[in-house]
């Protein structure tokens, strides 16, 4: 069946999903709850995704675009290696601010898996990181030991680790306990000590 053609109603869809999600999480989000959250019916809501799962699909993709803006303008001007480290410091801080989001896009069992062939979901934001990598390294910042992509790579891993246990309480107590503030203050410290001793090894 043909889909309605009202991309406004869809966007608006797409942005009530988001905000479920901030506040609750994404199971918090109900075909009911985001009709609900728009005044709509749930069978208007049916009309552009077939299910929860299309549903939850689609705004992970606008995340992903969402993440990768904010991803551009932390890294800001300035050297490669400046822009590293502002782009880990963003990575942290729209990370924790936007935790939802952040379980949907990495989290949540419903997401399709990365697909390096076709560049599904998640393909920019590890693309721009290599690209600021490959430049401290024709800049003679970095050494050449290993390709942009791999760095990149392993730049991901050890932020995301950092972000997903301060998330859980698993790395510096719960945020419910000694909050939110405090957890965010250290898992910046820890973010910068984690890109300066990978980017100390790699001069």
């Amino acid at each position: 069946m043909a889909r309605p053609s009202n991309p406004e109603l869809a966007e608006k869809i797409l942005l009530a999903t988001a905000a479920i999600i901030e506040r609750q999480g994404p199971d918090g989000v109900t075909m009911r709850g985001v009709a609900k959250e728009i005044e709509y019916s749930a069978t208007t809501i049916y009309l552009y995704f077939d299910n929860k799962d299309d549903l939850l699909n689609q705004t992970v993709v606008r995340a992903f675009g969402w993440f990768s803006e904010a991803m551009v303008q932390a890294a800001g001007e300035g050297t490669g290696i400046e822009r590293i480290r502002n782009r880990a410091r963003g990575y942290v801080r729209w990370a924790l601010e936007h935790k939802g989001m952040y379980q949907l896009m990495f989290q949540h069992d419903s997401i399709r898996p990365f697909d390096s062939e076709t560049g599904a979901v998640q393909p920019r934001s590890l693309r721009d990181s290599a690209a600021i990598i490959q430049d401290a390294i024709e800049a003679g910042d970095l050494s050449a030991s290993m390709d942009s992509a791999t760095i990149a790579r392993i730049n991901w891993a050890g932020l995301h680790g950092i972000v997903s246990l301060s998330l859980s309480g698993r790395l510096f107590g719960s945020p419910d306990d000694i909050g939110m503030q405090n957890v965010e203050e250290h898992a910046r410290a820890l973010a910068d000590k984690f890109v300066e001793g990978w980017l100390s090894a790699s001069a």
